[in-house]
């Protein structure tokens, strides 16, 4: 099993924290699993385009680079027009739908929610990667909800606000149908 995932979207969207999610989850809480990730970004802290690559495998690694994403996560348009002309069949895109508009016709199963809206419903707006997180544990079975959020309480240890926070929008992604 490997599973290769980009992350993307602008600057101050969460993502490279999103990625380091996944990657400790993979290789450190699930026990089983091997992680690489890679992030590239800009020099400004927000609003430019950014991305988190991340390799979760039961075998080891030996490159971060991402050869045929499986899952591709876009929260800008200038992130989905960066993947759109790439994607295959079997490529599972989960995108914002108050971000990012669909390019009709094109391959692979998207998977749309608002989740702007939705991260401002739960009271933050920097919890819509994390309810994206959620929808992705659910609809591609990549890792399990649990060992998600204990990474989540790894990355955010002494913030027990933050860690509630994240723990609401994961489980709240994963409800969506």
């Amino acid at each position: 099993m490997k599973t290769e995932i980009i992350l993307s979207g602008v600057g101050g969207q969460g993502l490279v924290s999103t990625g380091e999610i996944l990657g400790q989850a993979a290789s450190i809480f699930e026990h089983d699993l091997y992680a690489t990730m890679a992030a590239a970004y800009g020099s400004e802290t927000r609003g430019t385009f950014t991305k988190s690559d991340v390799i979760i495998s039961d075998q080891p690694i030996g490159c971060p680079n991402i050869d045929k994403a499986n899952i591709i996560l876009c929260l800008a348009q200038v992130a989905y027009d960066r993947y759109v002309d790439t994607l295959e069949d079997d490529t599972v895109v989960i995108y914002d739908t108050d971000s990012v508009v669909k390019k009709e016709g094109a391959k692979g199963k998207h998977i749309g929610y608002p989740f702007r809206s939705m991260a401002i419903e739960l009271g933050n707006i920097q919890t819509a990667n994390s309810i994206a997180l959620g929808v992705m544990i659910k609809q591609c079975g990549v890792l399990h909800a649990d060992t998600c959020k204990q990474a989540v309480a790894a990355r955010f240890a002494g913030k027990d606000k933050v860690i509630e926070l994240n723990d609401k929008a994961i489980d709240f992604g994963m409800s969506l149908e």
